[in-house]
């Protein structure tokens, strides 16, 4: 992959704004929204980010997402999974 840098001049109140809104849609960045952003575009997919556009999850999805919880749940009370008390001993296991 070749990379360039685009610099755009931006007024500091709109950049400003921009970072507020890529944090809380969960980007670490300004950058990242604005390479989602663009590789989106360039697909020609359209992305909303509006909450009430994600809407429910289709029937098929909600039954596969119930069943999951079950199973978890099912697994949880029979002592099947396993249990953490510090995030030390959680990474420990992932590093195992």
């Amino acid at each position: 992959m070749s990379t360039v840098k685009l610099q755009i001049p931006i007024d500091k109140d709109v950049r400003d704004r921009l970072k507020k809104r890529a944090t809380a849609l969960g980007f670490d960045s300004v950058q990242a929204y604005i390479r989602f952003w663009a590789k989106a575009e360039t697909d020609g997919r359209h992305i909303n980010f509006d909450e009430d556009a994600w809407g429910q999850p289709s029937a098929k999805a909600a039954d596969r997402l119930n069943r999951l919880a079950q199973e978890a749940k099912r697994d949880y009370q029979a002592g099947k999974l396993k249990g953490y008390t510090s995030v030390e001993e959680f990474m420990k296991d992932l590093r195992a």
